[in-house]
């Protein structure tokens, strides 16, 4: 099996690359559903803030990308910390993304958070910022009126149930966002066979 990303097309026939530096946030998924994925990410498993994204088919690579100038298959020279979301082509398309929203919403509007003025909601509204870390979610967990949800809010979180740890490229399934953190890793242009 192998890998798929698609990037701007680069001259020569690989293309070295290395973990970035920075968080990325998200293009695809709502800032604070990012932030709830990662306060309850388990340990061992990829950052998707320092992840690179791709695909188990060139076809689902060149659809997710923001520029697919050209497609590559993907390789690692050293280790790499591999995941795959079973079964959803993309993470915008998990379930999560609208549920967890709405239900933050819902357990807030019953708590009449929603009426409050301006200095008591900023005291949570910092979850929809973008990437916030682990610790800094559990923080804002530790305030009223998130502390009284804190359960049912971790309890709707379903996305790292469907996420599957790989131990190798060979292991990659037919359908499913690949994300994996590597020190380096190397493009290689996808010919595909006529």
């Amino acid at each position: 099996m192998a890998i798929y990303r698609a990037e701007r097309k680069v001259d020569g026939s690989c293309v070295k690359k290395q973990k970035p530096e920075t968080r990325r946030a998200p293009g695809n998924v709502p800032y604070v559903v990012d932030n709830l994925w990662e306060w309850v990410r388990p340990n061992g498993f990829p950052n998707r803030r320092h992840s690179v994204f791709s695909s188990p088919s060139p076809e689902g690579a060149a659809k997710s990308a923001l520029n697919a100038d050209q497609i590559y298959t993907v390789t690692f020279p050293g280790e790499a910390l591999i995941a795959q979301i079973v079964g959803y082509e993309d993470a915008r398309w998990h379930s999560d993304c609208k549920s967890l929203p709405k239900k933050l919403f819902s357990v807030l509007s019953e708590s009449g958070w929603m009426e409050k003025g301006i200095e008591e909601k900023s005291a949570v509204a910092p979850l929809w910022a973008p990437c916030l870390l682990r610790e800094e979610v559990e923080s804002l967990f530790s305030l009223e009126p998130l502390k009284s949800v804190r359960e049912e809010i971790r309890s709707s979180i379903s996305f790292w149930k469907d996420v599957k740890l790989l131990e190798s490229v060979e292991m990659v399934g037919d359908v499913g966002e690949i994300f994996f953190e590597a020190e380096e890793w190397v493009l290689h242009p996808f010919l595909p066979e006529n």
